[in-house]
Parts: structure tokens; sequence; C-alpha cells
């Protein structure tokens, strides 16, 4: 409470009090409101984030052994067996080449190659 001030009336000071009060009562009011707000933003944010992650699927990364036939390339196996975001197309070449010691792009109809892909189901 505000300090009694004898050089106005009483009703002044009343007044002042009253008014200080109101005041008082306000920023209580807007720092209750404040602290709501920064909840619900935080709980909002950890709940998209929550939901985000529950409805990713896990994936899995696999290996497999293709024979290469005519008129295949490494750009059209990329496209065949690089089934997701993961890895661009050039990337997968270059993993591809490097899992089969390949030095250069170069494959030939009749030969094996090992290739990858991915996939939510788990194989054993």
């Amino acid at each position: 409470m505000r300090q009694y001030n004898n050089n106005i009336s009483e009703k002044a000071n009343k007044s002042l009090n009253d008014r200080a009060i109101v005041v008082r009562t306000q920023k209580t009011i807007i720092a209750i409101v404040a602290i709501i707000i920064i909840s619900a933003i935080i709980l909002l944010f950890s709940s998209i984030n929550a939901f985000a992650k529950s409805s990713q699927k896990p994936v899995n990364k696999y290996y497999t052994s293709i024979r290469v036939e005519a008129g295949d390339t490494l750009w059209s196996i990329a496209d065949k067996y690089n089934n997701s975001s993961i890895t661009d197309r050039q990337d997968y070449i270059k993993e591809v080449c490097s899992i089969n010691n390949l030095s250069g792009d170069t494959i030939h109809s009749g030969e094996s190659i090992v290739v990858y892909y991915y996939s939510a189901e788990e194989k054993y």
C-alpha cells in the first residue's frame, strides 16, 4: 500500500490508494496471462514434436544382390531401389559403387551387384 500523504485530502489519498490497488491487480493479471500463454505455447510445441516423432515409421536399411539386365544403368537402378528421401540419387550411386568396388559408373549386363534399399518393416 502506498504511503499516506498529509499534503492532500483524505479523499484524494483514498482515491490514489484505490488506483494503486487497481494497477497492482492489473499487473498481476497481465503476469498470470503471460505465464498461461507461454505455458500453452510450450505445451503446443512439445505436443507437435511428440506427434511428429510418433508418426515417423522407423526406417531400416537392407542390402540385396541383383543381376544387371540389358539396358540397366546405375541411375535406373538408383531410381528403382532408392525408395526413400534419406539418400539422394547421386549419393546412392556413389555408395553402390563403393560397396561393389566399382571404379567408374559402367556396369555390364549379367553382372551381379549389391544394392541397398530402405523399408519400414523389419526383415530377418
